[in-house]
């Protein structure tokens, strides 16, 4: 099997701890702080709390697709829903913050499920969040040839191309 990796190389800078409130989406709650706080990109380090309901959708098996995957139907979730975890990238696309954002919960029997978050569509009662900002990499969000879908592009500053490891 191959190695193929893009990458950049880069360092944290501004840490910000926040709490979003309730009714705030909770991707568009990530990209005010880091709008806020002039973060072009960053990673979520650490997100718990709670929804109100959400909306995500995972992969499922395609054959008609070029890379035999596609997403499933919008799943929606009517809460109150325990989030128990959310990892992503805070990225930019066209000028505007395309954050790429996953994660799980569970409802009030304990069944867990999660996946790709829609923004706009998963209200908090409340989120714990821990952002860090990445400072000499821009994360950006755009279209990849190879598998047709929008994709994370990690761009070195001083760099025309992501750094490559090809094996």
């Amino acid at each position: 099997m191959s190695v193929r990796v893009n990458y950049g190389i880069g360092s944290f800078g501004k840490v910000i701890s926040a709490r979003i409130l309730m009714g705030t989406d909770i991707m568009e709650g990530i990209e005010a702080l880091c709008e806020e706080n002039h973060i072009e990109s960053a990673t979520i380090v650490s997100c718990i709390g709670s929804f109100q309901k959400s909306s995500f959708v995972y992969l499922v098996p395609d054959e008609t697709s070029h890379i035999k995957v596609r997403f499933s139907e919008v799943i929606e979730k009517e809460g109150p829903l325990e989030f128990i975890q959310g990892s992503g990238v805070v990225c930019k696309r066209d000028g505007g913050y395309e954050t790429h954002f996953h994660g799980s919960m569970s409802d009030q029997w304990g069944v867990v499920s999660g996946g790709h978050f829609l923004k706009g569509r998963n209200p908090v009662i409340t989120a714990d969040i821990v952002l860090a900002e990445i400072q000499d990499v821009q994360h950006i969000r755009r279209l990849d040839e190879e598998t047709g879908h929008i994709q994370f592009y990690p761009l070195e500053q001083g760099l025309e191309l992501p750094r490559k490891i090809e094996k």
